[in-house]
């Protein structure tokens, strides 16, 4: 989520995030700054429930909407923003999307800033658009890519990546990363606290404890993750180990086979393994709708590609889109045309 307020208390922070400040200077109006529990969870796994899902038009609570900006997804599901982003360490933007119908885009880490926005972790934290058409993702994209100081070493990195022109022109492995995960959020978010100079909460430890005066919560849900990521001293040799062991499965399984096979995306249907591997590697991934199981409940085609290939994958996605338009709107209280469900550059 981008950075607005700290939960406990809800104190305003000093200045936007990165990618709203590209947004506000582009003319958008910005509607809600945050949604849902952050961390979703990575509070502690598997036991934090997510909210309400728009399910074929109806509004459903379901046990599992699947990551932290789920609140972006269902908005546009909805109808009831124009666009809106999302932030992802692992599935927090493609999973929550394919549940809700509406076409979300994962980009290179690095390729749009995370300043200001809460952590996990800066090898895999990457913010990206959960909109309605893959055109929406193009304009999206165009705002708020780019360099930005706040996070200078990964957005002057990932700016080779960044296509000449813009982008309208383009028509065990768990275990060991949840290690990582659990060291790489402890100092992430200690840093970003002290950056926020508020008196009340100042690290992972004072988070913990300030959740603790909500026993019914905890008992409930727990915060177990937190718990055991405040247990971290930081990169050892045991994570060093744990994130050369990722780059090595990265680099010598899906960049090998992309390259070997010369292929353009990984593409695949619904929730998979896909979103674990474009995780993992800070690699690109694309999805749009693709239909709707037989309860309701939608799901999408996801296109994955190496770094930078955000041009090819946004083709492959509009051309699937416009071919298919498959996405059904909520009901409808305002006329609702085809130029606005699918509407182009």
């Amino acid at each position: 989520m981008v950075k607005c307020c700290i939960q406990a208390g809800h104190t305003p922070v000093g200045q936007d995030a990165g990618v709203v400040e590209m947004l506000m200077n582009v003319g958008a109006v910005i509607l809600r700054k945050a949604s849902l529990t952050e961390w979703y969870s990575f509070r502690a796994l598997a036991k934090i429930p997510n909210g309400w899902c728009a399910r074929g038009g109806q509004a459903q609570l379901i046990q599992d909407l699947c990551g932290s900006s789920s609140g972006s997804a269902i908005s546009m599901a909805a109808n009831m923003v124009t666009v809106s982003l999302g932030s992802e360490t692992h599935g927090s933007i493609l999973c929550p999307a394919d549940y809700n119908s509406v076409v979300r885009l994962k980009p290179t880490v690095g390729l749009t800033s995370r300043a200001g926005v809460v952590p996990i972790s800066s090898r895999q934290d990457t913010i990206g658009p959960m909109v309605r058409t893959v055109a929406d993702v193009v304009n999206l994209l165009d705002a708020i890519v780019g360099f930005d100081p706040g996070d200078s070493e990964a957005t002057s990195e990932a700016a080779q990546f960044i296509p000449d022109g813009d982008y309208k022109y383009c028509n065990s492995i768990r275990s060991g990363e949840l290690m990582l995960l659990q060291a790489e959020f402890k100092s992430s978010v200690n840093e970003y606290l002290k950056e926020l100079a508020i008196s009340s909460v100042r690290s992972l430890a004072d988070i913990i404890d300030s959740t603790r005066i909500t026993p019914k919560k905890l008992e409930e849900y727990g915060q177990q993750t937190l718990i055991e990521s405040e247990k971290t001293n930081g990169i050892g040799e045991k994570e060093r180990k744990a994130a050369e062991y990722l780059e090595k499965l990265s680099r010598d399984g899906f960049e090998r086979k992309m390259k070997d096979y010369k292929l353009d995306a990984l593409v695949t249907l619904g929730i998979s393994l896909a979103m674990t591997v474009l995780a993992i590697g800070g690699y690109p991934g694309i999805s749009v709708p693709a239909g709707y199981q037989s309860v309701g409940m939608p799901f999408g085609i996801y296109f994955g590609g190496l770094k930078g290939s955000e041009p090819k994958l946004i083709e492959m996605a509009y051309a699937f889109e416009q071919a298919t338009r498959l996405r059904k709107p909520p009901p409808q209280f305002f006329q609702l045309t085809n130029h606005f469900l699918f509407g182009t550059v």
